[in-house]
């Protein structure tokens, strides 16, 4: 469960930037507690197009990925991936900072690290127990470092008590180190992260091979289709077909012939399909029979859209994940949105606390009677193109009824694009 996340000088932020999940105003709904904490189920991202909306959510992902070690950061030559604010002379070469607060059970960890392109000048791991945040390990390139001997026993063979100095790489976390060595907090802690999923609502080809995965397990394609039956796009029934590929087709392919004889004896040599089950009417309205659509070939783009959210929606409620997406309303009708939406929001399905957290410029979901106030979250760029970051629960005047939309579209709450005069 994601309390809060900071992040500097990462593309366009350049100072601090605080996203934040705990609930800051008095409205109802939409959240659930965690010891002496309200967590919110959902919050959505506004702004004008390049104002660094899309930046947030990559630097969450981003963050996510170097904690999982997705880089193959092995070597002590190997580079970190660095992307600074660039447009200023004071951080173009100076480190990024991302830090994150969360709940495991009913622990409350607080993580955070400092890199550039090869070194990790700082790490540092907190946890909260029962109100009070003890310091499990700290780590400095300069000063001195610190590790807990009674809380963090996994990580204190890696301390140099003489010299205060942890013993690892200048380009690795010591939260890898840990986990190598079967360290059950850092393991832990790496698990939380594998709950941390990012996907880009333009690309739905970027997450399909997940679908197909779980159209494999006959339940959870039984949960697929119920929900793509809610949406109320004609489909009655989904269902995978392989079929053995064509010779002309295998020896297309650029892999040698051996290469192509163990695929085949593998089984691997075969093309998949989705097919989409409709139902067929006569002329008085009865159902006659069915007609098979092959997916990417007769369906919309938001019928696919749909379909390929489908699974890491479902997982996420499933397994009470965080999910991240970008653009969530690109190819999908608003209604279709707000569906997708009020499931994290219902207590009913959303029984293991799942998190949504996207972005999007659909202003029609800007509602109070979807969204609280400190839900809702804004992006804007000042003079020099650097992102701001705030909720519209920072500002004293907007009320929990306020026709949000209206106000938006007028700049009562800033992050709109501001258009110049263009003339021949």
């Amino acid at each position: 469960m994601l309390v809060e996340f900071k992040v500097n000088n990462f593309r366009s932020i350049k100072d601090t930037a605080t996203f934040s999940m705990l609930t800051s105003s008095k409205d109802e709904e939409n959240y659930f507690p965690v010891r002496d904490y309200n967590l919110l189920r959902s919050s959505i991202v506004y702004g004008a197009n390049a104002s660094g909306k899309s930046n947030l959510l990559r630097a969450m992902a981003f963050m996510g990925r170097l904690v999982l070690n997705r880089y193959k950061i092995m070597q002590s030559t190997d580079l970190l991936p660095h992307d600074p604010y660039r447009l200023s002379i004071e951080t173009e070469n100076e480190s990024s900072t991302f830090e994150i607060v969360f709940f495991i059970d009913e622990i409350k960890y607080r993580y955070g690290f400092e890199t550039d392109s090869e070194v990790v000048y700082s790490e540092w791991l907190f946890a909260d127990e029962k109100g009070k945040e003890a310091k499990l390990f700290f780590r400095d390139s300069e000063e001195s470092s610190y590790v807990n001997p009674n809380k963090f026993k996994e990580g204190y063979d890696f301390f140099n008590k003489k010299d205060e100095k942890i013993k690892i790489a200048k380009n690795q976390l010591f939260i890898w180190k840990c986990d190598q060595s079967d360290g059950e907090i850092s393991k832990a802690i790496l698990g939380w992260f594998n709950q941390f999923n990012m996907i880009d609502g333009m690309d739905h080809n970027g997450y399909i091979n997940f679908t197909m995965k779980k159209m494999e397990d006959e339940v959870f394609r039984k949960k697929i289709i119920d929900l793509v039956k809610t949406a109320d796009i004609g489909i009655d029934d989904i269902q995978i077909d392989e079929e053995e590929m064509s010779v002309d087709v295998i020896n297309g392919l650029p892999f040698t012939d051996a290469f192509k004889t163990e695929l085949f004896n593998k089984g691997a040599m075969k093309s998949i399909s989705l097919n989409t089950i409709h139902q067929k009417f006569d002329q008085d309205g009865e159902v006659v029979g069915n007609v098979v659509f092959e997916l990417n070939e007769d369906e919309s783009k938001g019928t696919k859209k749909f379909f390929a959210m489908s699974a890491p929606i479902l997982d996420t409620l499933q397994h009470g994940k965080i999910l991240i997406i970008d653009e969530l309303d690109a190819s999908l009708h608003p209604i279709l949105t707000q569906h997708l939406i009020k499931l994290f929001h219902d207590e009913k399905i959303n029984k293991e606390k799942a998190q949504l957290i996207f972005a999007t410029h659909d202003t029609n979901l800007l509602k109070p009677e979807l969204f609280r106030r400190d839900q809702i979250w804004l992006t804007e760029k000042d003079q020099y193109g650097a992102t701001n970051i705030y909720s519209l629960a920072q500002f004293k005047n907007v009320r929990k009824q306020e026709d949000f939309e209206k106000q938006y579209i007028q700049g009562k709450y800033g992050a709109i694009p501001y258009l110049g005069k263009f003339e021949f």
